[in-house]
């Protein structure tokens, strides 16, 4: 009896995963997509043709960032503030970006202004939530 007991929790837990590697996992993919989405933003020009596809990638980084959030009770201790810390400092450098870009474009600007705010979300991604270990 004490057998089958013992196989039958060993199945379990191959069978399952806790709930951190599970939220580790999430936030990795997520990672990903945010990574892909950057990288999308980076390639585009100030056109109309564009705004669209500017705003799709918006879009799908707010969600990446709600889903990162949500994932984080679940992260083990040290995973756990990193991505907190990582996530808080990320949304308020972008939150930074933002305001910037909008007070200071101007027709004459707005080519450059929107490149250099690419760029500078692309520094905030890598310096903040591509720094998590997801190996």
């Amino acid at each position: 009896m004490l057998a089958a007991l013992a196989v039958g929790l060993l199945a379990l837990a191959a069978c399952g995963e806790s709930a951190q590697a599970k939220a580790k996992k999430q936030v990795c993919a997520v990672r990903g997509d945010l990574a892909k989405q950057i990288t999308t933003l980076s390639g585009l020009t100030l056109s109309s043709s564009s705004a669209n596809t500017a705003k799709a990638s918006f879009e799908a980084i707010g969600r990446d960032v709600t889903e990162i959030k949500d994932a984080q009770p679940k992260l083990g201790p040290p995973l756990k503030g990193q991505v907190e810390t990582a996530t808080h400092s990320f949304v308020a450098q972008i939150n930074s970006i933002a305001s910037g870009l909008a007070s200071q474009l101007s027709p004459s600007n707005a080519q450059a202004r929107f490149k250099s705010a690419l760029s500078q979300l692309a520094n905030v991604y890598n310096q903040t939530l591509a720094a998590i270990s997801c190996g």
